[in-house]
């Protein structure tokens, strides 16, 4: 009976454990896409649609636009709805409300996403890419934010910046920590020139993710003739990590299978019973 209880329990729990790995990715993935969707609003559509509307409201705006572009009259321009009883005043409305229905909420939000495309086209250019040089220096002068900003930019370059994607994206193996112990990392960079011109051997630096946090990591530098590259994507190598190795990149699958190696060394760890090892009577 006791045994029939462990039973259910474990199959309770082990159905628990398959629902919350079934059920967290989604969860993460919506969440970081709601952290992503009003970030981008708060901080960039919201001031953008507040910026638009304090534009239709101003002086400028009802001077040449409400009353020259759209003929409204001074009674429309105002927040008091018009009580005079005439009929043709009956649909005044505030200036507020008209504002509103000229930029409606999205328009900022839909500002904002072409904000940034822009922003990546226009830097993306010679010219850009020298205007972004200026505005750095810039901000490299000013104190507190010059120590911030080096930093950050060289964290967003190396996730984001197409330069830095091939670096990225060569996958290899190494043996690490120790002889016979084998560990997939990323290719980042050639290393410190001081260490080759020391040990006289091309190096390279080696971002190696941990489990089951890839975010996390370790930074080391080795000859690269120790490494193995690996015909092998981001994604697949994250998978391995993020996964303790149960996501065999499929052309990395070995041809014997796991269960056989699992059943190869239960065989060599049960105990012989043959009767040259059976002790004398």
């Amino acid at each position: 009976m006791a045994k029939q209880k462990n039973k259910v329990r474990g199959g309770f729990t082990r159905a628990f454990l398959t629902g919350l790995a079934t059920l967290l990715p989604t969860v993460l993935t919506i969440i970081i896409i709601t952290i992503a969707y009003n970030f981008l609003d708060e901080k960039i559509a919201q001031p953008i649609t507040q910026m638009i509307r304090k534009g239709f409201s101003s002086q400028i705006a009802q001077e040449y636009f409400w009353k020259g572009a759209l003929n409204l009259q001074d009674w429309q321009l105002d927040e008091e709805i018009d009580s005079s009883g005439l009929p043709e005043r009956a649909n005044d409305v505030p200036l507020s409300i008209r504002v509103e229905e000229i930029s409606p909420t999205w328009i900022g939000f839909v500002l904002a996403i072409v904000l940034v495309l822009a922003v990546g086209i226009i830097f993306r250019g010679v010219l850009g890419r020298q205007l972004l040089r200026l505005i750095e220096g810039l901000i490299r002068r000013i104190p507190f934010i010059k120590v911030i900003y080096p930093y950050a930019k060289q964290v967003t370059e190396f996730f984001f910046e197409e330069k830095n994607k091939i670096e990225y994206d060569t996958a290899v193996a190494l043996e690490y920590p120790r002889k016979g112990i084998w560990s997939l990392g990323f290719v980042t960079s050639g290393g410190f020139s001081s260490i080759q011109n020391l040990t006289k051997t091309p190096m390279v630096s080696i971002f190696i993710p941990s489990s089951p946090t890839p975010i996390t990591g370790y930074t080391i530098m080795i000859p690269q003739d120790e490494t193995i590259p690996l015909d092998l994507s981001v994604d697949e190598v994250l998978r391995f990590t993020i996964s303790g190795g149960v996501i065999v990149p499929p052309g990395e699958i070995p041809k014997t299978a796991i269960s056989e190696a699992v059943k190869g060394l239960e065989d060599d760890s049960t105990p012989t019973n043959s009767d040259d090892n059976a002790p004398k009577a």
